[in-house]
């Protein structure tokens, strides 16, 4: 898609999901031939050109009054982002981290704490943001004091690695998305 997300459209059991990016896959209905719905968002998919061979080759999501296309991406990077999904759907049955991800928060807390965080180890949103509220991020982790522990709680349904992370004088709640290159995609942080 234009915003670099990527969905994948399923069909399991004669029913259509699509998943977009780390989001949860969601059952889409069909309203005609090429324009499909989902229940638990307004949101609408049509299908709209499809190859000698009669499968969709585009797509549009039809959501918030914005029309977003999308190109059927080739078999190599549609099996790329179908294991990616299913590594994840292990990953949450499982509640295991994603491998890093531990040691990208412990490296992303340090780099704030010193005020200088890397941004090439962030995706272009994560950094844009980092930028803008740095001052608040550092002096945040400053006050905190040293840190103590990080602890893994879980898998959020979104993909985010959820860690406890204590502090001398306080704890706060990371949520924490990775790339496959293991760049952090997002990430989140609320008081613990």
């Amino acid at each position: 898609m234009a915003s670099g997300a990527n969905m994948l459209i399923t069909l399991e059991n004669n029913q259509l999901s699509a998943k977009l990016a780390n989001q949860p896959a969601f059952p889409i209905f069909p309203e005609t031939q090429t324009m499909f719905f989902l229940k638990v968002v307004d949101a609408q998919i049509e299908f709209t050109k499809n190859d000698d061979q009669g499968r969709p080759t585009e797509l549009i999501l039809h959501q918030n009054g914005r029309d977003m296309p999308a190109k059927r991406l080739d078999d190599a990077g549609t099996k790329r982002i179908a294991d990616a999904a299913a590594a994840f759907a292990k990953r949450f049955k499982d509640q295991t981290a994603a491998p890093g991800s531990e040691a990208a928060l412990r490296r992303m807390i340090e780099d704030l704490r010193l005020g200088k965080p890397n941004y090439g180890l962030m995706s272009p949103g994560l950094a844009d943001i980092t930028r803008q509220q740095l001052p608040q991020l550092q002096s945040m982790i400053v006050d905190l004091g040293a840190l103590q522990s990080v602890t893994f709680k879980g898998v959020g349904p979104g993909g985010a690695d959820i860690y406890q992370v204590k502090f001398e004088k306080g704890s706060l709640e990371y949520r924490i998305w990775l790339a496959p290159d293991g760049k952090i995609e997002s990430a989140n942080v609320r008081p613990g």
